[in-house]
């Protein structure tokens, strides 16, 4: 058997999540099948589960040692603990035909364990202090298909594991190289090359090259100069299928490595700022031309590269200058680029945004995202805790639900693969409430749903009163088998649409007393008439008011929607 990795850890009911991120990371290192993975995973989460019910006693610690090996087409995966040894003997046969309350105290876990696995073997110890061990044995299934087949998991994926790097490393290098890995593996390339614009020489140079240093060790191009530099002077996205018949194209760097460039794709990378920084290349698609799917990623992946340089320059600084205020502030900065730049303006539309964090950076968000149907995606969210570790899973969210929305899911679609994907990959407990419509601005229609968000409020007209826009669903990183609905209304002439955040209502005065919902929706109905952004600025107001001097204790963020008459 050759060794997988080991993971040890306190046995507790929190710790199950690590255990399942362990075994995820098995099976994609062995590219197991779908199923063949979800069986594993429920056999060993509910072994493990057992460990942490029956092995300790309560106020007794202890810890768990899960070992993965593998051989051929076997997977064998061991537990071990260290307290009271367990007698399957003890517990009563499983019974399939008796009621549910019987046959979860009649051995059922057991044989949940054995059904899913090829063989199940215990080793307990003769007292408690251990060790007691429980192997289990699969014959495992690798994922069908090749590896470059075009996959939203795969894609969403690489996004997220970039994003985490991003988060959790200071070596830009390291980062820059990872992005281009997963761009070549995720899109099927042959190679990849992530230039940097030199603005003292007007020139390109490439900080990432997949080429052996002995034969090239950097790519310098004048601006404008080939296809890399033509990208880097125009701005233009190039997707061509043959380079050699492009004239722009600079066959040098082929006759000296001795390789030979067919299709190409090449795009530039922009700060917040709109300037050009950079270029990234991808050479030799698999199967022949990139395709506008691979274009997508590429861009989602290159911003993503622009944050991270970005992140890298500034945080080099800030250790050089040992100041925290300017490190809160720039962070500040960068989160705030994730917000939309411009409020979307339509005729016959009011539209307003409030964002105002409870320190330099938060964990709310909205935005703004236009679908190909012509309607007007509207989402907030409201990431759990405060502070640099929200502000941090808040641009992870980011990613994964922009992704998202730019494949064109609906509301509740879109919220399913967002917690998939984060509960997956995710290393922490933090999780987001979110509300996302898509609301079509030519007959008031918009479709929603929501995860575990305070319902909007929606102020008729007609009627002169506020209602809520409620949709099932609990908040994205929770639970694994989520399910979301999704609901429709419409929005007439007059109407008021009021987005929020916890922030809002939760805000507390001297007396220990909640602004609550009951207040914000008297606001709303009593300045309905108002403009959206007065209505947004008065809401605000009231909450400092309300508050008096002792400010508020989490971020506030609003979006208001008002249809003319």
């Amino acid at each position: 058997m050759i060794s997988l990795g080991e993971l040890r850890v306190e046995a507790t009911i929190p710790n199950l999540r690590t255990v399942s991120y362990f075994l995820y990371g098995i099976g994609h290192r062995l590219q197991l099948s779908e199923k063949t993975l979800f069986e594993l995973e429920l056999a060993v989460e509910e072994a493990a589960a057992n460990i942490v019910e029956h092995a300790y006693p309560p106020g007794r610690l202890g810890d768990l040692l899960v070992q993965a090996e593998a051989m051929d087409d076997i997977v064998r995966i061991t537990l071990t603990d260290w307290g009271e040894p367990f007698n399957p003997e003890s517990v009563a046969p499983f019974d399939r035909n008796a009621p549910i309350e019987a046959r979860m105290k009649g051995g059922m876990g057991l044989h949940f364990i054995s059904s899913l696995s090829d063989s199940v073997m215990r080793k307990a110890a003769p007292q408690t202090g251990g060790p007691n061990t429980l192997i289990l044995t699969k014959h495992v299934e690798p994922r069908a298909g090749g590896a470059h087949e075009p996959d939203l998991a795969r894609e969403l994926d690489a996004m997220l594991s970039v994003s985490e790097m991003a988060g959790s490393t200071l070596d830009l290098d390291a980062l820059l190289r990872r992005i281009i890995d997963e761009l070549i593996e995720t899109i099927g390339a042959e190679r990849g090359t992530l230039f940097l614009v030199d603005p003292e020489h007007d020139e390109l140079f490439s900080r990432v090259l997949l080429e052996d240093p002995g034969v090239l060790r950097e790519i310098r191009l004048k601006m404008g100069e080939g296809i890399a530099g033509h990208v880097a002077a125009t701005g233009e996205t190039i997707n061509i299928e043959n380079a050699y018949e492009d004239t722009r194209f600079v066959r040098d760097f082929d006759d000296i490595t001795g390789f030979q460039s067919q299709s190409m794709l090449t795009m530039p990378m922009r700060n917040p700022q709109q300037e050009i920084i950079g270029v990234v290349q991808l050479i030799n698609k698999e199967g022949g031309r990139f395709t506008a799917r691979d274009e997508r990623l590429l861009n989602a992946m290159a911003a993503q590269a622009v944050i991270s340089i970005e992140n890298a320059r500034l945080y080099a600084q800030e250790i050089q200058q040992r100041l925290v205020n300017q490190e809160l502030e720039t962070a500040r900065s960068i989160q705030k680029s994730f917000l939309p730049q411009n409020i979307p303006q339509h005729s016959g539309w009011e539209i307003a945004a409030s964002w105002h964090p409870m320190r330099e950076v938060a964990g709310d968000f909205y935005d703004f995202y236009p679908l190909p149907d012509g309607r007007i995606a509207v989402l907030i969210a409201d990431v759990s805790g405060k502070g640099v570790p929200a502000a941090l899973f808040m641009s992870l969210t980011v990613t994964v639900l922009r992704f998202a929305m730019s494949l064109n899911l609906a509301p509740a679609a879109l919220l399913d693969q967002a917690n998939r994907v984060i509960i997956a990959n995710q290393q922490s407990a933090m999780f987001a409430t979110v509300f996302v419509g898509y609301l079509d601005l030519a007959t008031g229609v918009m479709e929603f749903a929501s995860a575990g968000h305070n319902p909007p409020f929606l102020h008729r007209a007609g009627a002169g009163g506020c209602e809520t826009l409620e949709a099932a669903g609990v908040a994205i990183g929770l639970f694994k088998n989520a399910r979301f609905a999704c609901k429709t209304t419409t929005l007439t002439p007059g109407d008021v649409l009021v987005f929020y955040t916890d922030g809002i209502t939760d805000a507390i005065d001297p007396d220990d007393e909640e602004f609550g919902e009951e207040r914000l929706g008297e606001i709303i109905r009593a300045h309905a008439a108002y403009p959206a952004q007065k209505i947004a600025d008065l809401i605000v107001k009231e909450v400092a008011h309300f508050v008096e001097d002792q400010g508020t204790f989490d971020d506030e963020t609003l979006v208001v929607i008002k249809r003319q008459r």
